[in-house]
């Protein structure tokens, strides 16, 4: 599968992401020959899906120097292979999704409170009157904070549900389903190229919101 260009996290690597990376492989950040090899996507692919990168992740004991793209494209396509969930295009653009709306910081402590939420009665009266590319931003905007609510706040939600009866799991998962199938039915996602990953995604992510449920503990502070 194809990845769009739009949510690739391998795209955005920045250098501290490199020089992390040959510590980790090589133990020499300087070492030219495997910055060279890792010039070549298919190469750097394959060297992120080498355990000791992610075990050097989780293992890190005080804050990872590291962009936000490389760590969750490392811990988002770990977790989604160990539910045999092997497109790179996922993890591309899980690991994009969630490098934009998941801050990993000191505040984080605020523990498991998602900010800038939306609520589906909002997505819907907008939606309503939207049309053509307002439309499809939209359906892909819903479908992506409600699985990272889902996948990153699963507790949040249950609260909600405990205290308020609000919806619960089952139903903002379906609201994310709902989206992303919408969106990959638009004219602008078969223009952009967009179309498969976000079928693909509507069809496999039950699965892939487990995955990040699974990841959701191993989260860290990152450098600014």
């Amino acid at each position: 599968m194809e990845v769009p260009l739009f949510c690739t996290c391998t795209g955005r690597f920045e250098e501290r992401d490199f020089l992390f990376l040959a510590s980790v492989i090589t133990g020499d950040q300087s070492d030219r020959a495997f910055r060279r090899f890792v010039l070549e996507r298919e190469e750097l692919l394959l060297v992120l899906d080498d355990e000791r990168v992610l075990r050097a992740i989780l293992d890190f004991c005080t804050v990872l120097n590291v962009s936000p793209w490389f760590y969750f494209y490392v811990l988002v396509r770990h977790s989604l292979k160990r539910s045999s969930l092997e497109e790179v295009a996922l993890a591309e653009y899980l690991g994009a999704v969630l490098a934009e709306r998941v801050p990993v910081g000191p505040f984080d402590a605020l523990k498991g409170i998602p900010s800038g939420f939306v609520h589906s009665v909002d997505f819907l009266a907008i939606l309503d009157q939207a049309t053509g590319e307002t439309r499809y931003e939209l359906l892909v905007a819903a479908g992506n904070q409600f699985l990272v609510l889902t996948g990153i706040f699963p507790d949040y939600i249950r609260q909600r549900e405990e205290r308020y009866g609000a919806p619960g799991l089952a139903y903002y998962e379906g609201f994310a389903r709902s989206s992303f199938h919408q969106a990959s039915d638009c004219p602008v996602a078969r223009s952009r190229g967009t179309s498969e990953v976000l079928d693909t995604l509507m069809q496999v992510l039950p699965e892939a919101r487990r995955s990040l449920n699974r990841l959701a503990d191993s989260l860290v502070f990152l450098a600014s």
